[in-house]
């Protein structure tokens, strides 16, 4: 029987490389170099890729298939880390679960082929369960045989990711990245951070994905620092680039420690709601050297970025329309619906078909957004076509938190919007009509409403009627009109 002959395709996809190729580089050229600073303790290259190669023997030996989904629910962010480079590594799709996102699953876990969880809660979820118990993965990690797990093929289109978003419409949805959608995600890191051997990134948003990889594939080292609030790692770790969405850079600012030092080096990237100008002003006055300002989506990553408080630039790859209601493109300098297209996006969401029908149409991606083009490649992102809610990064539809609200408050309506503050980052104000509380009580009662969503200061205020259309929607307009006159501000 002849042999056959692999086509060319094939091959450059077998050799392609992942992450912990990269950190097997680092370690063999400069095996004492820090890769890691878990919580204070120091994770050489050479430790991390041992890490790696023991993490992923073990989950090879748990037997998955390749394609296999594997739900990971971490509260221990260097482990965490470990087990998608093993599934990275064995050609696994894996989902980073955290807190609250667990239960936003639900019933979808049962997609999964494996549940790795440190709660014995998500037992019994998967098809297969396996807890994170600290005796199982200290047992791994102490495993130092030095054999090489064989590299399988890669392909660009193995599932890789399985992301959770709310993104553009405020829903749970699920996204499969493929390898493909994956690199990108990191090569657009490593083309606009900047990274080089002596970056140090602080991981002060857990799970993420493109930048603390395209770190330490330069080289680079990684801060990971659950103990100490974001200014007081920058200063212990000497940290030069950190991911902030706006609220929490503001948070930040007004918590510096007495005698803080601005850094001589220090880039700031935020995503989620644009970087108002008095906010970047106080940023690069008391804080960082630099302040990207960066406009995207899970569904299609990073579309733009703006250095400076002018429009952003769209970033290379990316195709990218101001259209109208009819879809009709619009000339520059018009306002309009924001639609992107990429050479690598996804078809749709795994488990929404009508959102799916909504958000990508035509081979594009309808953001959910309003923009200008200034200029060929210039965008003004103005704000959202709907009414979804936009707090830091959190995006949720407003009916959500209202039925919770007049669930547990005695009220006759309610209504929530959100309105800016004084560096531009929206916060919630809940609306409410025929209240039968004084004022302590209604407080308390919004707090447990509410608990659990990371949107900061929650505002109350009591209107005489909620102003809802003949339909008996809620005008949002007119909602966030009298809650300004309300509050007195225009």
């Amino acid at each position: 029987m002849q042999d056959t002959v692999p086509s060319a395709s094939f091959l450059v996809a077998a050799r392609a490389a992942v992450t912990a190729d990269y950190i097997r580089f680092h370690a063999a050229e400069r095996p004492e170099a820090i890769a890691v600073v878990d919580n204070g303790r120091d994770v050489t290259y050479a430790g991390f890729a041992r890490d790696i190669r023991s993490v992923t023997r073990a989950l090879h030996e748990l037997g998955l298939r390749r394609a296999a989904r594997v739900a990971i629910d971490c509260g221990n962010i260097y482990w965490d880390w470990l087990l998608r480079l093993a599934c990275e590594e064995l050609c696994l799709a894996s989902a980073t679960l955290a807190g609250r996102e667990s239960r936003r699953f639900g019933s979808a876990l049962s997609d999964f082929d494996l549940v790795l969880s440190d709660e014995d809660a998500l037992a019994g979820e998967g098809r297969r369960f396996q807890a994170i118990a600290p005796e199982w993965m200290e047992a791994i990690l102490a495993c130092s045989g030095e054999d090489e797990f064989p590299a399988l093929p890669k392909h660009p289109d193995d599932p890789v990711r399985i992301l959770h978003t709310s993104g553009t419409t405020g829903t749970s949805k699920r996204l499969l990245y493929s390898r493909r959608m994956h690199e990108r995600s990191i090569a657009q890191s490593l083309w606009y951070n900047g990274f080089t051997q002596s970056s140090r990134y602080l991981l002060a948003i857990p799970f993420t994905v493109g930048a603390p990889a395209a770190c330490v594939r330069m080289g680079g080292t990684v801060a990971i620092e659950t103990r100490l609030r974001a200014a007081d790692a920058i200063v212990a770790r000497g940290i030069t680039h950190t991911t902030l969405p706006p609220i929490l850079l503001m948070r930040t600012l007004d918590n510096l420690p007495a005698g803080f030092v601005k850094p001589a080096e220090l880039t700031v990237f935020c995503f989620g709601a644009e970087v108002s100008a008095d906010l970047r002003k106080r940023a690069l006055a008391r804080l960082a050297t630099e302040v990207c300002d960066m406009y995207g989506s899970n569904e299609i990553g990073f579309v733009s970025a703006a250095r400076g408080p002018d429009a952003g630039t769209v970033w290379p790859g990316i195709e990218l329309e101001i259209v109208d209601d009819r879809d009709r493109v619009l000339p520059q300098g018009e306002l309009g619906r924001i639609r992107v297209r990429t050479d690598c996006m996804p078809e749709g969401y795994l488990d929404d078909a009508e959102a799916t029908r909504r958000m990508f149409r035509n081979g594009w991606f309808y953001a959910g957004d309003m923009g200008v083009l200034r200029g060929p490649r210039s965008l003004q992102v103005v704000g959202r076509s709907d009414d979804l809610l936009n707090i830091g990064w959190n995006k949720i539809m407003p009916e959500s938190l209202e039925n919770l609200v007049l669930r547990a408050v005695q009220a006759a309506d309610a209504g929530v919007c959100s309105l800016p503050n004084a560096d531009g980052i929206e916060e919630v104000h809940v609306a409410l009509a025929g209240v039968r509380i004084d004022d302590r009580e209604l407080a308390a009662e919004l707090d447990r409403a509410l608990r659990g969503f990371q949107f900061g200061k929650i505002y109350a205020v009591k209107l005489p009627t909620i102003p809802r259309n003949v339909g008996g929607k809620i005008d949002r307009r007119l909602l966030k009109r009298a809650v300004l006159d309300s509050l007195g501000r225009s």
